[in-house]
């Protein structure tokens, strides 16, 4: 195989010296972290490996038919050696990570490049059930490697995955006259309503970290317009000041176009049929993939449980308010950085006796 990249290189070398374009894959690479911000490092974990390949290939010229040669061996491999030889990863989660992240970081050279890869990119698009695609292999390496410890569970998103969905979540709630395809016969736009009701769900759960089922059980019953709350479980939840106008918002449409059934669920679509129990029917899933290449709800749950984790509530509060269960909120991993030490700090000082140490 590197013989053939090897005669790659020799081949397209003259191209590039006769005045084919350039790709600068080290400003790629630089926009990709920019964007998402917590897959940085594993990006620069592909990038050793790149090097280690080939000798300064990410400055080279070479380096665009190079990635146009690519297979999946190739980031198998990357993997393999990243666990193997630098010992960077040692459980399971990070693994999966890594080739989470490297297939979202190939998936955006597809988008933002004239990169020609077809074979790659189809296998890094492939349902992950299919045999022989990207994550297939990638998972089979990882579930059987006994060099990495612990057992596969889907991680939470991070910040910067979190901001982009608050930011596709405000631009679809932000004027309800988008949900209209007609706004003077009030001829309701379904998709853009879809969406907007899949934006409002998102934000429910990023910010308390509501399960799906519990979310689409709530009803228009449990939310206070007057208070800007809405009780759920028995807690008296405070939403926050834009939420709030949002949810107004969509009260009111919901209202005025009579989209309602007898149980008054909140979560509908513009039959007023009430959300099923796949999450496919809201919507959710389809344009979590759009935004930040993912189908999971669950990541997104995790998020906002590890959120009140952080503001420091117990296992059994978030229980009950989250409809969670144990085994799904003791994955929610609190990852350590400067804001979690300033929580515990602040808590620390407010321990009895602590000024007395």
């Amino acid at each position: 195989m590197k013989k053939i990249y090897t005669i790659l290189f020799w081949f397209y070398g003259i191209y590039f010296r006769c005045g084919g374009i350039q790709m600068d894959y080290l400003k790629i690479t630089e926009e990709f972290s920019i964007k998402y911000p917590d897959y940085k490092n594993d990006v620069s974990n592909f990038n050793e490996y790149l090097e280690k390949q080939w000798k300064n290939s990410l400055s080279d010229a070479n380096l665009r038919f190079l990635l146009q040669g690519l297979d999946v061996e190739f980031l198998l491999n990357s993997l393999i050696y990243n666990v193997e030889e630098r010992k960077i990863y040692k459980r399971k989660n990070a693994a999966k990570k890594y080739a989470t992240v490297i297939g979202v970081f190939f998936n955006y050279i597809r988008k933002n490049t004239d990169i020609d890869n077809p074979a790659l990119f189809g296998e890094i698009s492939y349902n992950r059930l299919r045999e022989n695609t990207y994550m297939q292999r990638m998972m089979a390496y990882i579930s059987e490697c006994d060099k990495l410890q612990g057992t596969m569970e889907l991680e939470g998103i991070g910040r910067s995955e979190a901001e982009q969905i608050l930011q596709w979540a405000d631009e679809q709630l932000e004027d309800e006259k988008k949900w209209y395809s007609d706004i003077e016969t009030k001829e309701i736009d379904e998709t853009a309503f879809r969406k907007a009701m899949a934006a409002l769900g998102m934000k429910m759960i990023l910010i308390y970290g509501f399960t799906y089922r519990e979310l689409r059980k709530m009803k228009m019953d449990q939310y206070d317009s007057i208070r800007n709350t809405i009780i759920v479980n028995g807690f008296e939840l405070r939403l926050p000041i834009n939420m709030g106008i949002q949810m107004r918002r969509m009260k009111d449409f919901l209202d005025e176009n009579k989209i309602q059934n007898k149980q008054r669920f909140i979560f509908v679509n513009a039959q007023g049929q009430e959300w099923g129990e796949i999450t496919s029917s809201s919507g959710i899933s389809d344009w979590l993939a759009s935004i930040i290449e993912s189908t999971s709800v669950t990541s997104i749950v995790k998020y906002g449980i590890s959120q009140l984790l952080k503001a420091g509530l117990n296992d059994s509060i978030i229980k009950q308010i989250t409809g969670a269960s144990d085994t799904l909120i003791k994955g929610c991993i609190i990852h350590k950085d400067e804001d979690i030490e300033r929580i515990i700090n602040n808590k620390l000082v407010n321990t009895e006796l602590y000024y007395r140490f």
